[in-house]
């Protein structure tokens, strides 16, 4: 075969590819990502979303969290030396609902971690009388976990 025939050949083949009709276009539908109903920032003053949302998910984030306001009583006041370490650390970590008018709700009570459950008894005892500024999500109360967290080091030797 000569160079002209191959050219050609290559010619024709080139013009039957690109003559023959395009297969038909699938319908192209444009699609809308929804984004789940929680992600969505909530309208200021939308109370009614924004409790749902706290009902649904008490740790969610929020405008502003709960916001201790006034301890009294003091928790963690002469413990037993039983509920101290033996280098006199201490710690306890509580979760509790604070409700949209700044109470902590006792049913709520967690304890997250303790290293003497008189410790958390002691906070149980002291942290229903507290006044908390409730947690705020588009300008609304709701209701929210509350992270109490307490301790104390250890007992330095003399000397050191």
């Amino acid at each position: 075969m000569t160079f002209r025939s191959l050219l050609l050949l290559s010619a024709v083949g080139v013009v039957a590819a690109c003559s023959s009709s395009p297969p038909p276009e699938a319908e192209i539908k444009p699609q809308v990502l929804a984004e789940p109903p929680g992600s969505m920032p909530v309208a200021t003053g939308n109370c009614a979303e924004a409790l749902r949302r706290a009902a649904e998910k008490p740790d969610l984030v929020v405008d502003q969290l709960p916001v201790l306001v006034t301890a009294k009583p003091k928790p963690l006041q002469n413990p037993p030396r039983s509920a101290l370490r033996n280098d006199g650390s201490a710690e306890v970590k509580i979760d509790i609902l604070i409700d949209t008018l700044g109470r902590a709700d006792l049913k709520t009570f967690k304890v997250v971690a303790a290293s003497s459950p008189w410790l958390a008894t002691n906070v149980k005892s002291v942290i229903g009388k507290w006044t908390f500024a409730p947690a705020q999500l588009a300008g609304c109360k709701v209701p929210r976990i509350y992270h109490f967290y307490a301790s104390a080091p250890p007992r330095t030797k003399s000397g050191d």
